[in-house]
């Protein structure tokens, strides 16, 4: 008798744990089809024709092809050089706060000086602070520095804003770092300077890749501070030249849209997919001290 209540209490439990999973499951599945059917109906527009688009009921399923859309967007505008533009900009923006904010963070933990907690108390607030809050004295700066229109101002405002999350991180990365290591290399003779780039530098290198890989996806996908401060197309971005488009057409070319938006979300798409391994080292870099 208590075996078969034992053996109906562990079926009852078996039978809990499935519904869980299977909740759980069904749930996980909903929210992957919430964020990837946008990318798929993108990507689907993006190679249909202006037949097929402008219908009552939508294709889910393309049955024509054709590659008009992606053509389009490169004869009647300058899309290769807005795309020149973001992967210029971006790369720059990523390698300059790469550089300075792995040193300020080295800075910031190895250092002990007066005002050091109150610094760094200052980099997360401005990192709270929204960024579009910055715009109008960026532009008044800017318009007097002649940077307006311009690459290198468009890099300076994305450094700005990219410099407070970067040491931020460095800072949590650096702070991993047992002190032992930094005190025999001052025993072996080591400068600062060589414990930087032999010590620190090498310990935290997975870390890297989070900071350069948010870095570069905040400057190729930033649009507000790109509208504001660029105005010809020798310097506007491809989140400008989209909205460009919508402006420059009496009908909106919802292909030629998705068309751009398509090659605006392919390095998110690629670099998420490649370095998805190095972006988990980082974050659990150090996770466990000692």
């Amino acid at each position: 008798m208590n075996a078969m209540i034992r053996q109906r209490r562990f079926s009852m439990l078996k039978f809990r744990r499935g519904v869980r999973w299977t909740l759980v499951l069904l749930a996980m599945l909903a929210a992957l089809f919430f964020f990837l059917f946008p990318i798929y109906w993108a990507l689907t527009l993006s190679v249909k024709p202006k037949s097929d688009v402008l219908v009552t009921l939508p294709y889910y399923f393309p049955v024509r092809f054709t590659a008009d859309n992606y053509v389009s967007i490169f004869e009647k505008s300058n899309f290769g050089q807005f795309l020149w533009n973001s992967a210029y900009i971006a790369v720059i923006t990523t390698m300059l706060c790469v550089l300075v904010s792995a040193m300020a963070g080295f800075g910031l933990t190895r250092f002990r000086f007066r005002g050091g907690k109150a610094i760094s108390s200052a980099i997360y607030i401005v990192r709270m602070i929204p960024g579009l809050v910055y715009t109008v004295p960026l532009f008044i700066l800017f318009r007097k520095l002649n940077l307006l229109d311009s690459h290198e101002g468009l890099i300076l405002a994305y450094c700005t804003f990219s410099l407070p999350m970067s040491i931020w991180l460095f800072i949590s990365f650096y702070e991993e770092i047992p002190k032992e290591l930094y005190e025999s290399g001052v025993l072996d003779g080591c400068s600062e300077y060589q414990l930087f780039y032999s010590i620190a530098l090498p310990l935290v290198l997975p870390s890297v890749s989070v900071v350069a890989i948010l870095c570069f996806l905040g400057a190729w996908n930033e649009f507000g501070l790109a509208m504001c401060l660029t105005f010809k197309d020798s310097a506007k971005t491809l989140p400008v030249a989209i909205n460009s488009l919508i402006q420059r057409e009496q009908d909106v070319p919802y292909g030629s849209i998705a068309a751009g938006g398509t090659l605006i979300m392919l390095p998110a798409i690629i670099l998420s997919m490649t370095t998805q391994k190095y972006i988990v080292k980082g974050f659990t870099a150090g996770a466990v001290k000692g």
